[in-house]
Parts: structure tokens; C-alpha cells; sequence
């Protein structure tokens, strides 16, 4: 079995536990080799439940909390552990209470931590595509303010690994939801057109322009540039899967944030 590889930023702060975690150091196997925390993809749940407990232990923490990610905006308040893994359906998860972890998957959409070292809050957040369009990004800051007080100036952020610009091509109804949040699309967060009106598009760009958009600051933010889809001795990645010829069968990595008891 291979080791643990966590990846750590350095905006977070003090007062809490991060990770955003790699393909290695599991026990799954094939498409979902080895460090798969995906429940939702066919992988076995004993093999899943392992590759959560290995990384509980490592990290600290005495439970890792998800939510039924389903490409929305819905924000889940986690008060504390639920019975099984999941708070409910939603794509981001806060709280103020310590001890579990909340946990974004991700296999090539953008993970998104945050911490309120004021308020002592965290959240995270899952932000592919349709839940950037609708900016699920602010209206996790918004919970946190609405349930804790946090105020997006006292925020600290990091961006995860996620799919790059070079290898994420999407069609033009893609860029014209883009263009509708930012306007026309620089070459920071598109690339050059193709014949079909397509072209690569970079979403962990867009979200950190919203969360300078929401008022976190510049330097209350970190991004993790590593390519899901580019690494795939680190990564699992959706769209490196259908290349493959298997499609709907890859592994999930997480971004995992608690607060330290």
C-alpha cells in the first residue's frame, strides 16, 4: 500500500486542520486505485470506508462529513456528525463546531476552503461548472455571515487542485453562462475559440475572482495549480476517465477542513 500524500496551503491560518488529498495511500482498487473517497461512482464501501478512516486518523479528526453533491448552490449548516457520511443534498458545507471534518469530492471540479479565524468557523465547498454559474462560492460566505458572523474580510481561502484551462474544453452555451457572470472572457479564463465556438475554460479562475468579488482579500488566498486531469498518478479525474473509455468509473479526491478541538 502506497503512502499518504496530502497537499496544504498556506492561507488557512491557525485553528485548524486541512487537507486536500491525493489518489495514493488507499486500498481501492482499479479505476478507483487507491485512495478513492467517493461513495457515489460503484467503487466497494468497504474499500471506501477504509480510505476515509486512514485519512480520519492521519488528519485528526474523529469523522469526515459530506454532503450529496449534486452541481446546485444549496449551503448545508453541519452542527454536528450525522448518523452516516452525508448532512444531506447540497454542494457546500460550514460549521462552527470542532472535531469532524467537512469534505468536498472532487475529480476535476474546484475545491474550495474556507476559515474564519474570528469567528471560528470553516466551510467547504464543491464549485464545478453549474454551481459556479450560480455562485455557490458567495453564498457559502453568506451562510457563514448569516450563521456565524463572518465577514468576508476576516476570511482566509484556498483554492484546490483542480482541471486546467488547457484541458478542459467546453461548448459555447459553457461560455456564454461564463460570459454572463464576467462579461467578455479574457485569456485568463478562456482560450482561443474552436471551429464549434468551444474552447478550454478555466472555473478555478472564475472562483477566485468571486471570491474577491465577495470581499476576501488577495492575499487571504492561496490556489493549489496542479491539473486533475494532467497528474493521474495524483489525481482521479471525470474527464480523464471518459477519455479512457470508462466514463462514470473514477475515484474522488476531497478538500477536508475541521476546526481543532
Amino acid at each position: 500500500m502506497s503512502r499518504l500524500e496530502f497537499l496544504f496551503a498556506d492561507s488557512l491560518g491557525e485553528g485548524i486542520v486541512h487537507a486536500f488529498t491525493t489518489r495514493t495511500g488507499g486500498v481501492s482498487e482499479g479505476p478507483f486505485d487507491s485512495l478513492n473517497l467517493s461513495w457515489s461512482r460503484g467503487d466497494n464501501k468497504d474499500h471506501v470506508a477504509q480510505n476515509r478512516a486512514r485519512v480520519a486518523r492521519a488528519l485528526g479528526v474523529t469523522r469526515l462529513v459530506f454532503a450529496n453533491q449534486v452541481h446546485g448552490d444549496t449551503v448545508l449548516k453541519a452542527d454536528g456528525p450525522p448518523e452516516g457520511w452525508s448532512v444531506g443534498e447540497g454542494d457546500a458545507l460550514i460549521t462552527s463546531q470542532s472535531g469532524f471534518a467537512l469534505c468536498t469530492q472532487v475529480a476535476d471540479c474546484v475545491p474550495v476552503l474556507l476559515h474564519d479565524p474570528v469567528n471560528h468557523a470553516v466551510g467547504a465547498i464543491h464549485s464545478g461548472w453549474r454551481s459556479t454559474v450560480k455562485n455557490i462560492t458567495a453564498r457559502t460566505i453568506a451562510a457563514m455571515g448569516a450563521a456565524y458572523g463572518s465577514r468576508s474580510e476576516d476570511l482566509r481561502a484556498a483554492i484546490g487542485p483542480a482541471i486546467s484551462k488547457a484541458n478542459y474544453r467546453v461548448g459555447p452555451e459553457v461560455l456564454d453562462a461564463f460570459r454572463g457572470l464576467f462579461g467578455a472572457l479574457d485569456e485568463r479564463l478562456a482560450g482561443a475559440m474552436d471551429a464549434e465556438g468551444g474552447a478550454g475554460l478555466d472555473v478555478a479562475e472564475a472562483v477566485h475572482r468571486q471570491l474577491l468579488s465577495a470581499g476576501v482579500a488577495q492575499d487571504h488566498i492561496s490556489r493549489i495549480r496542479a491539473c486533475t486531469f494532467a497528474d493521474e498518478e495524483r489525481f482521479f479525474s471525470s474527464r480523464r476517465a471518459a477519455r479512457d473509455g470508462h466514463a462514470g468509473q473514477f475515484g474522488g479526491q476531497c478538500g477536508i477542513i475541521a476546526l481543532r478541538g
